[in-house]
């Protein structure tokens, strides 16, 4: 099938690189300059892991190409994805300029469409609030003539792992009105649905647990929109929750790590999004909270719960900034090693990190700032200059007063510390994820310092 993807972001990417790689001809539209030379000639402007190889493999293969023109990408696929961005603004209200522009686009190059290609099926993957493929729809009907069809199919990728999560998914949820849409996105999506391909490098290898075929949801498209939001608004309760109870923690004298595990082996429960910290960054969780947030108080609602999940993550991070303080006291003029500035493993993205926020009231309080990252350092020192930046970590702990770590890289936690030890002057490691062993640590006569414990 011939796919057009108007968007090559995080999503847009990991979407054609996916379909590409499962047999499917598919056009990438990008109208950033930048971000399409890069594309064009077969570099991944993101990093994550197997996404590179890929990429270069089905560009190589003939079936996948960038262009910055939408008529190109659109005048005879049989699917144009919508994956454009969705930022909030300043009232947390969803920006959908973006995608405005986007069916504008799309509205012209369908004017020119080749008549035997078929009535395309407009797919709107961006995450939008209930209700937007609606509007998008009447927005498209008053500007072409021609038949069309529309879907709103979410995505549910995290990022880091949104190859993985593409090829690999829990769920396929379809959102239309027409019949005929559920057998496109069937017949597209039939691979995955499945699992009938071979789960050999550069594809990431398929869990062992995996079941397919892949449920695939079937409903509104209002319902479907809602699904996205719902799923990541759960999320995130769940991390300001365990963040709360780890709070409490610190006041009653329990440990965190324990509680989060008795308490995520029921089953009703789970594990997982159950590890106390500094709070969730991204650009998905603080976005999409908020937007949900503003969505429902739109419509005379007032979410009460997810307006506290919002607020817990926001203070979260201040409360371990308090703690350094505290620790610290004064700031001016210590020296402080941040491991990890991404703001989660697996990614270079540094959209809503903590460790940035954290790095900049430091340096309002005067202290020296060393940092590292395996894949963040250029976006990082892009946003963020009044700090050195080094590949390695050993650096930034040489003559450090003290050590934050950020980001639970993997990298951090092979670290050596027993030559960390030897080379800070001071001797405390504020560890803002809970991700290192505390014994291995104090063995070296250096404190640590987490989050709930």
């Amino acid at each position: 099938m011939k796919v057009a993807v108007i968007g090559c972001g995080y999503v847009g990417l990991a979407t054609s690189v996916v379909l590409a790689d499962l047999g499917h001809e598919i056009i990438g539209v990008e109208i950033d300059p930048d971000k399409l030379s890069k594309l064009e000639n077969g570099r991944c402007p993101i990093y994550e892991a197997s996404m590179q190889e890929m990429l270069s493999g089905n560009i190589s293969a003939g079936r996948l190409s960038f262009t910055g023109e939408c008529n190109e990408g659109c005048r005879d696929s049989g699917v144009i994805f919508l994956t454009v961005g969705t930022p909030t603004n300043e009232t947390w209200q969803i920006d959908l300029s973006q995608l405005e522009g986007a069916i504008d686009s799309v509205a012209e190059s369908l004017k020119s469409r080749n008549p035997d290609a078929g009535v395309p099926v407009v797919v709107i993957k961006s995450t939008v609030p209930s209700g937007t493929m609606d509007y998008l729809h009447e927005r498209l009907s008053a500007r072409v003539t021609g038949p069309f069809l529309m879907a709103s199919n979410p995505e549910f990728l995290r990022e880091g792992q949104a190859i993985y999560d593409t090829l690999y998914p829990d769920r396929i949820v379809i959102g239309a009105d027409d019949e005929t849409v559920f057998k496109v996105m069937d017949e597209l999506y039939a691979g995955l649905i499945q699992q009938d391909f071979d789960p050999e490098p550069p594809r990431p290898a398929r869990p062992d647990n995996f079941h397919h075929p892949v449920p695939v949801v079937r409903t509104k498209p209002r319902s479907a929109e809602m699904i996205k939001y719902a799923s990541n608004a759960f999320l995130a309760t769940k991390i300001s929750f365990i963040n709360e109870i780890a709070n409490v923690c610190e006041e009653v004298g329990a440990d965190i790590g324990d509680v989060a595990r008795g308490i995520g082996l029921d089953t009703r429960i789970g594990s997982q999004f159950l590890r106390a910290g500094i709070g969730f960054g991204g650009s998905c969780f603080p976005k999409d909270t908020k937007a949900l947030h503003q969505h429902a108080g739109s419509r005379g609602y007032t979410f009460t719960l997810l307006n506290a999940v919002i607020e817990v993550n926001r203070i979260q991070r201040y409360r371990f900034l308090a703690k350094i303080r505290r620790k610290l006291d004064p700031l001016s003029g210590k020296t402080l090693g941040i491991l990890g500035l991404a703001f989660k493993p697996g990614t270079d993205d540094i959209r809503e990190a903590p460790a940035i926020d954290l790095m900049r009231e430091l340096k309002r309080d005067g202290a020296r700032l060393r940092a590292t990252d395996p894949k963040a350092i250029a976006n990082a020192r892009d946003l963020f200059s009044s700090c050195e930046y080094f590949d390695d970590p050993y650096e930034v702990a040489r003559d450090a007063d003290a050590i934050i770590l950020v980001t639970e890289w993997p990298e951090f936690m092979d670290l050596d510390w027993n030559k960390i030890a030897g080379l800070m002057k001071g001797n405390i490691i504020f560890d803002g994820r809970n991700s290192l062993d505390r014994d291995k640590i104090e063995a070296l006569s250096l404190r640590l310092i987490g989050v709930g414990r």
